[in-house]
C-alpha cells in the first residue's frame, strides 16, 4: 500500500466503522473519510434488543464451517473469510477498544454492559481526535464523487450502497425483506408466545413474529406470496394419553398441558366439553397449526436478502470489476438467521477488506 493512502468509506454503520477502526490498527500510512448521510452506527442500537448481540458462540467458535450454515445466502463465500477473521479475533478486537465480551447459556455474545449504545460509544471514541479519519455527513450519489481516493469500501445496505455498486458495472441480486414477521391470516391472541422447536412464536395483530418466523422468513424470503406454513403443535399420541388420565377434566384444561390457554381456548372448537367425549378428527386436527401467509410484516424487518452479487468479490473483499474498490456487511448478498450471526459477517468482512487494503493479507 503507498504512503498516505486515501480510502473513503460509503457508510458509518457496523461494518463501515469497524473497517475504519481495523485499517487505523493495521497501517499509519492510511488516511480514512466515512461518508455517513446519518447518525454513525445509528443501525447498531436495536441489535440484540438493545443489548447489541455481537456474535454468536456456535461450538465454541471452533468451526466456521458449521457457523456459515446459519447463512441462507453467503454460507460457502464465507468460508474464506471466516477462515481469517472470526469470533476469537473479534473478541479480541472489542477487547482491544475495551468492550468486554460474553456468551450466555443460548450461545449468543453480548457485550457484559449488555449495551448497544456502550459499543458505539466505544467504537466511535477510538475514532474521535484522530487526525487521519474525518467523517463527513454527506451521502454520496456519484461514484465522480470518490475520484480523489485510492481506495473505496462501499458499507451501506441502502439504496446509496446498490447504487454506487451498480455505477461501478457490479451486479445487486433481487432484494426481499428476511428476518421479519408475517401477516396471515389467521389471527390468534396477540402477545401469546407459542414454543416449537424451530424457536417461540410470538402472536401478533396481524400474525406472527419472533425467532420462528425471523427464521422461517429467511429460509423463505423469494417465497411468492401467499403461501401455507405449518408448524408442529400437540403431538397426537401424547394428548390422547392425557386425555385417556383426564377423568371429568373439560378438554381445554388438558389442551392446557400443551399450549398456553389463551390458545387453547382459541383452538379447541369444543373445549368445555369432557375431555374423553372428544373425537379422533379433532385431536388429528391439533397436530399441526397451519398458518396462510400474507406478506412479510416490513415494520418488523430488520435485514435484507440480496446485494451485491459474491461471484463478483474475490475473497479480499475486492470487486473483479474494479481493483479500488471493496465492499463489506449488509451491502453484500449475505445474510443470516437471529443470534448474532448478521453482524459477525459485518465484522468479519470489514477486517478482511481493511487487511487486504493495507497489505496484511496476500492479493
Amino acid at each position: 500500500m503507498q504512503a498516505g493512502c486515501r480510502v473513503a468509506i460509503i457508510g458509518g454503520g457496523p461494518s463501515g466503522i469497524y473497517c475504519a477502526l481495523t485499517l487505523l490498527e493495521m497501517s499509519k500510512n492510511v488516511d480514512i473519510t466515512v461518508f455517513e448521510r446519518g447518525m454513525p452506527l445509528s443501525t447498531l442500537l436495536p441489535t440484540g434488543g438493545g443489548r447489541c448481540n455481537l456474535s454468536h458462540n456456535l461450538n465454541n467458535g471452533d468451526d466456521f464451517k458449521e457457523f456459515a450454515k446459519n447463512y441462507p445466502r453467503g454460507e460457502k463465500f464465507l468460508y474464506s473469510i471466516f477462515s481469517r477473521y472470526f469470533l476469537s479475533e473479534t473478541r479480541d478486537f472489542f477487547k482491544f477498544i475495551g468492550v468486554d465480551t460474553y456468551s450466555g447459556t443460548d450461545n449468543r455474545v453480548f457485550p457484559v454492559s449488555n449495551s448497544s449504545s456502550f459499543v458505539a460509544k466505544r467504537m466511535l471514541e477510538k475514532l474521535k481526535n484522530q487526525s487521519r479519519v474525518k467523517i463527513i455527513k454527506k451521502e454520496v450519489k456519484n461514484v465522480k464523487d470518490l475520484a480523489g481516493f485510492d481506495k473505496v469500501v462501499i458499507a451501506t445496505g441502502s439504496k446509496t450502497g446498490y447504487e454506487l455498486a451498480t455505477a461501478y458495472g457490479h451486479t445487486v441480486t433481487p432484494l426481499a425483506a428476511a428476518l421479519c414477521g408475517y401477516i396471515t391470516k389467521q389471527k390468534y391472541p396477540p402477545g401469546v408466545v407459542l414454543s416449537t422447536t424451530d424457536g417461540d412464536i410470538l402472536f401478533t395483530h396481524q400474525g406472527i413474529s419472533g425467532p420462528f418466523a425471523y427464521k422461517h422468513s429467511s429460509i423463505n424470503a423469494y417465497k411468492p406470496y401467499p403461501f401455507k406454513l405449518e408448524v408442529p403443535l400437540i403431538d397426537p399420541e401424547a394428548l390422547s394419553t392425557a386425555i385417556a388420565a383426564s377423568g371429568k377434566k373439560t378438554f381445554l384444561n388438558i389442551l392446557s398441558q400443551f399450549v398456553p390457554k389463551s390458545l387453547a381456548s382459541v383452538l379447541s372448537e369444543h373445549g368445555e366439553r369432557q375431555a374423553c367425549h372428544i373425537k379422533k378428527e379433532e385431536i388429528k386436527r391439533l397436530e399441526k397449526l397451519v398458518f396462510d401467509v400474507l406478506s412479510p410484516d416490513s415494520k418488523g424487518e430488520t435485514v435484507r436478502a440480496g446485494g451485491v452479487s459474491l461471484k463478483e468479490i474475490n475473497s479480499n473483499m475486492q470487486s473483479k470489476i474494479n481493483e479500488h474498490v471493496y465492499f463489506c456487511g449488509e451491502v453484500l448478498d449475505i445474510d443470516g438467521f437471529c443470534g448474532g450471526f448478521n453482524l459477525q459477517s459485518c465484522w468479519s468482512t470489514a477486517a478482511v477488506a481493511a487487511l487486504s487494503i493495507t497489505g496484511a493479507i496476500s492479493k
